[in-house]
């Protein structure tokens, strides 16, 4: 393996969080949802606070590892952006 130092490592294309605005690293468990990439922890953090409890993630689709998506139902299409607090 190459040593390559932590500034010469290209995060050039990487999505930002939708919920946090920082960038997503390639290896980070992270949330792909309708709305955007999340970091996991965000999104999970959002979700908690909105319904009460854990969302139900899966494993995406491609063969990505780190890389999860949302069980769709109505209850999650209705609820809105992450982000947007809850009235």
């Amino acid at each position: 393996m190459d040593k390559q130092s932590l500034s010469s490592i290209s995060m050039k294309g990487a999505p930002a969080c939708a919920g946090c605005h920082m960038l997503v690293a390639r290896y980070a468990p992270q949330v792909v949802a309708s709305t955007g990439t999340y970091h996991r922890e965000c999104f999970e953090a959002w979700y908690v606070g909105r319904y009460g409890k854990r969302p139900s993630l899966l494993a995406a689709k491609g063969g990505h590892r780190h890389a999860f998506r949302v069980r769709e139902s109505n209850e999650v299409r209705e609820g809105g952006e992450v982000g947007e607090r809850a009235a």
